[in-house]
């Protein structure tokens, strides 16, 4: 007898079953990707504006402390400008509070250890949460917190 020619009727509707596991595998790809991606924009949008607040919080003296201890003659080449935890933190606040980059960032925070570690350096500790776009619609994941550090020093001019 001859076999008949044509298809077997056991290997039916494999590929179909091979093209739905490629296409659920190219998707985790690019909702892995475009989640990836939102979080680096916001981490760079976060440090942006982490370094204009220190660089304006290195710019705004505390005015008590450095005329206690220079006694108001003005910084000397020899005296450094004085920065305090208080006027750096304060300093942040006001900042965030005018910045028209936080908007879009969402709940943009100073935290610890936002301040001045020895006096003429601001230090500026910002957190945010980020929610990732795709991802947590599928799997109802919660946002990701993502924080940034950044640093400016108070340059004397003498």
């Amino acid at each position: 007898m001859r076999a008949r020619a044509g298809p077997r009727h056991g290997d039916e509707g494999q590929i179909s079953l091979l093209l739905v596991g490629y296409l659920m595998i190219v998707l985790l790809v690019v909702f892995t990707a475009v989640s990836a991606t939102a979080v680096h924009l916001a981490r760079h949008r976060l440090l942006s504006v982490a370094d204009g607040a220190a660089l304006d919080a290195a710019d705004a003296l505390d005015g008590r402390r450095f005329y206690a201890e220079v006694g108001g003659a003005g910084p000397g080449p020899d005296r450094a400008v004085s920065l305090s935890a208080a006027s750096v933190r304060s300093s942040v606040t006001a900042y965030l509070a005018a910045a028209p980059d936080v908007e879009g960032l969402g709940g943009v925070r100073p935290v610890e250890p936002t301040g001045s570690p020895d006096g003429s350096t601001a230090e500026v500790t910002l957190e945010t949460t980020v929610r990732l776009p795709l991802v947590s619609v599928l799997i109802g994941d919660g946002p990701l917190t993502v924080r940034v550090t950044a640093r400016a020093r108070a340059r004397q001019t003498g």
